[in-house]
């Protein structure tokens, strides 16, 4: 993989770790009520699983390009 790629992916995860951070500060102090990260985390998970595949079909379409 490029540089470039490498730096994007680390950014990206750097941003996913603070995020969850974020939100489990927030579900600790009862700013965010358990039971409605329950309901949205689901949905949350099953989005993030679509786009995830979506992204690799996409990415294995992008690379098997007829020449």
């Amino acid at each position: 993989m490029s540089t470039a790629v490498v730096g994007v992916l680390r950014l990206v995860a750097a941003l996913a770790v603070v995020l969850l951070g974020t939100l489990a500060v927030l579900v600790v102090l009862d700013i965010l009520p358990r039971e409605l990260l329950q309901t949205w985390g689901i949905k949350l998970l099953l989005v993030a699983a679509i786009i995830g595949v979506v992204a690799l079909v996409a990415a294995l379409l992008w690379r098997k390009r007829p020449e």
